[in-house]
């Protein structure tokens, strides 16, 4: 039996892609150098198994299995084993599992028979969880038992799919663990409009198809008997698996269907050294503030924060698994990521999603890095270009229903908002979230604070506003960088 660690399964998908080779090392190889994907005990962890090694020729599991396994196994609380023949489905090590993936469809190939189908069924009535990855609704189309514990099931007579391309994935359930904090999204992947079941379903997200322009699910759960399922027609090839949210929303469900709730978001943080005296960029207490007031809020008790002092953690390793980062410092040379390591090491943080948040003087890139604060957070206050008064003015939402915009109005406010920011020109991911007519004296609408969705899957936030520590008490002003932290977050 093949039994491959994920480490193991993407080295050697790298060798076979390099190699031209079509066999898979002996099963009964020593697996002493197996690795696991994260450094934590295996004992520790909910077990995960992905079925995968049949398929319709058009599907390349070898491709796009490993890509699956590294998306579910970046929840440090799963442990993902791949193997490669469905025929473990009959082995008593099954029950060893608290989760299965399948990621296979038995194409021409004799199915898994009906000791395999008996085992599944059983483990899964018996209370353990289930997902299935996009032509997995194909699978055992001679086993009737099947079209109940799948929900949904391929139906041959129907048109298949909508042509390759990118359409917009609706999220039609904001309630449900899995989907919760998800916006919707585009993707590039096969709109399947070929399902039919009857078996009562929780439909958690949806397609309209451009060729009859009717809705079809895209991802659902159900239950059987005592077991959790997951079903999911997303995911025909390695881009459509690695796309941000749609690795999301099978690492969720993987998580959801092995019966974990959802993994607590972690926001970091970082706080650079007062620098204008009592009552002005007192960026600790500013964290501390922030930090204290998202802990206290209903969004806080899915989220984990830390705060950390002089701008950067002792140990940057604690960075490595957040979801959003904060900063609250100076600017410029004085900025704490003036430093190249730094800078290098937020910048592979962004490039895996990582939110990030700048907030005033933090929105001032080191002089020669303009390129890396476009890029994650959309703008930046350049020198001798943007302007900096402290006045007092009305600030306004400006986004109508984006999240970081909801419950908050327009206020006044007396504080250094920067404008005249500098962004990229037609940044179609960029939405203003606030705006402020400056200057006093010869007023145009500037954008103040605004958020950016980033190819990498992540989110960026600037707010200019912060400069004094005591308009953290005006509670729209908290409000909105709450949101959006928040936001950043995927909370």
């Amino acid at each position: 039996m093949k039994l491959l660690s994920i480490t193991a399964l993407i080295y050697m998908t790298l060798v076979l892609r390099t190699l031209g080779e079509s066999t898979i090392p002996d099963a009964g190889a020593p697996q002493d150098d197996k690795l696991d994907n994260i450094n934590v005990s295996t004992n520790e962890m909910m077990q995960i198994l992905l079925v995968t090694g049949q398929d319709y020729p058009g599907h390349k599991w070898r491709e796009t299995a490993p890509v699956l396994a590294e998306a579910i196994g970046a929840d440090p609380r799963l442990h993902v084993t791949v193997v490669e023949e469905p025929s473990y489905l009959a082995l008593p090590e099954l029950q060893d599992y608290d989760a299965i993936v399948l990621h296979f469809m038995d194409w021409e190939q004799p199915s898994p028979g009906e000791e395999a189908r008996t085992n599944l069924k059983r483990f899964v009535e018996g209370g353990k969880g289930l997902v299935l990855v996009h032509f997995a609704c194909g699978a055992w189309q001679d086993w009737p038992d099947f079209r109940d514990i799948a929900g949904r099931v391929w139906d041959p007579d129907l048109r298949p799919h909508d042509p390759h391309g990118t359409f917009r994935v609706q999220i039609a359930s904001k309630d449900h663990p899995i989907t919760q904090g998800l916006e919707h999204f585009d993707t590039v992947d096969e709109l399947y409009t070929c399902l039919t079941g009857d078996a009562p379903i929780e439909v958690l997200a949806t397609a309209r198809s451009k060729v009859d322009g009717k809705d079809y699910p895209m991802a659902f759960t159900l239950s059987y008997g005592e077991g959790r399922v997951f079903h999911s027609v997303l995911g025909h090839d390695v881009a459509a698996l690695a796309n941000p949210p749609v690795a999301e929303l099978f690492r969720r469900a993987s998580a959801w269907a092995a019966g974990l709730a959802p993994a607590r978001k972690k926001v970091v943080f970082l706080a650079g050294p007062a620098s204008h005296g009592r009552g002005a960029h007192e960026w600790d207490k500013d964290a501390a503030l922030l930090k204290e007031a998202l802990d206290a809020s209903p969004a806080g008790r899915g989220i984990e924060t830390s705060l950390y002092l002089n701008g950067w953690p002792d140990f940057p390793e604690v960075l490595e698994r957040a979801d959003a980062i904060v900063m609250l410092c100076d600017g410029l040379e004085s900025h704490p990521l003036a430093s190249r390591e730094r800078l290098e090491r937020i910048g592979k943080l962004a490039a895996r999603g990582c939110g990030l948040c700048f907030i005033h003087y933090a929105v001032a890139p080191p002089p020669g890095h303009e390129k890396e604060w476009l890029e994650w957070i959309g703008g930046y206050w350049e020198k001798d270009y943007s302007a900096n008064p402290v006045s007092t003015v009305e600030v306004r939402p400006a986004t109508a229903g984006h999240p970081v915009c909801r419950n908050w109005t327009a206020f006044t406010a007396r504080d250094e908002f920067y404008y005249r920011i500098r962004f990229r020109e037609d940044d179609k991911r960029r939405r203003p979230i606030m705006t402020a007519m400056l200057p006093p004296n010869d007023p145009h609408e500037e954008v103040v604070a605004w958020v950016v969705e980033r190819a990498d899957g992540g989110r960026g936030f600037g707010f200019t506003g912060g400069h004094f520590h005591k308009n953290w008490a005006i509670e729209p002003f908290r409000t909105m960088t709450l949101n959006a932290i928040v936001w950043c977050a995927k909370a």
